[in-house]
């Protein structure tokens, strides 16, 4: 099993379509496409029910909202029957930025560890595509974006680390400026190639560098990618 997640706004739809269009189907019932994201988001519907379901009694849908793992765990106990049925009807990957949070309640459900794509941009650039994306401006909603990109990061870390999963990371400015290039790592993770002619770099509407106060967190998440950058069992490229 393939999750796919990260940050909203950090590239999990572009990832999620490579992924999906080079043969390991991330979902049956897929979410179209949007005014807001026109390609697509990829992401199964039900499986993004439930996950909301679990955000919203753990109380994660406000601004500067945060649970701890247990509280999460407890969010999602009543869902347990739901979530194991689809589990067993899973195709080879799914995508949600809400596995920042929900990844742990999951694991129970899986045949096996799930493998992890950690998606990853600045911070900054998260800020302002979300603040585009919702039609918002200042520096609360600013700060908020910040909270949640830090959290969840926080948060997938910690799981990724608790239950020795397998993971790596993919930056959404390398993915864009380089995809044959950015994608190397993710082939050798996945051992299969992968098909970037679908990555539109003209999407990227903003860039800017990682905040110094998030620099050491970002460093982290990126350094998943690290075992996977040696040619080792790399893919031969399409």
């Amino acid at each position: 099993m393939i999750i796919i997640t990260g940050c909203g706004r950090s590239g999990t739809s572009a990832v999620a379509r490579i992924i999906h269009e080079s043969g390991l189907p991330v979902g049956r019932d897929l979410i179209e496409g949007d005014e807001g994201n026109a390609e697509g988001y990829f992401e199964e519907r039900p499986v993004i029910a439930l996950n909301e379901r679990i955000l919203l009694s753990a109380g994660l849908h406000q601004a500067f909202a945060t649970a701890t793992r247990g509280e999460v765990l407890t969010a999602a106990a009543p869902l347990d029957a739901e979530m194991r049925t689809l589990a067993a009807l899973a195709t080879p990957a799914w995508k949600d930025p809400r596995f920042c949070w929900t990844l742990e309640a999951w694991l129970p459900h899986f045949a096996g560890r799930p493998r992890v794509i950690v998606c990853l941009r600045s911070p900054a650039e998260v800020v302002a595509s979300t603040l585009r994306y919702y039609g918002q401006a200042g520096e609360e909603p600013a700060r908020a974006v910040e909270h949640t990109w830090r959290s969840e990061y926080e948060r997938l870390l910690d799981v990724i680390a608790s239950f020795a999963l397998d993971a790596v990371a993919i930056e959404y400015g390398e993915l864009h400026a380089d995809p044959r290039s950015a994608v190397r790592p993710l082939e050798r993770f996945l051992d299969r190639p992968l098909d970037v002619t679908g990555v539109r770099a003209h999407l990227r509407h903003h860039a800017a560098a990682v905040p110094d106060d998030l620099a050491a967190l970002y460093a982290r998440v990126r350094s998943l990618r690290d075992r996977w950058t040696s040619p080792g069992r790399a893919a031969a490229a399409p």
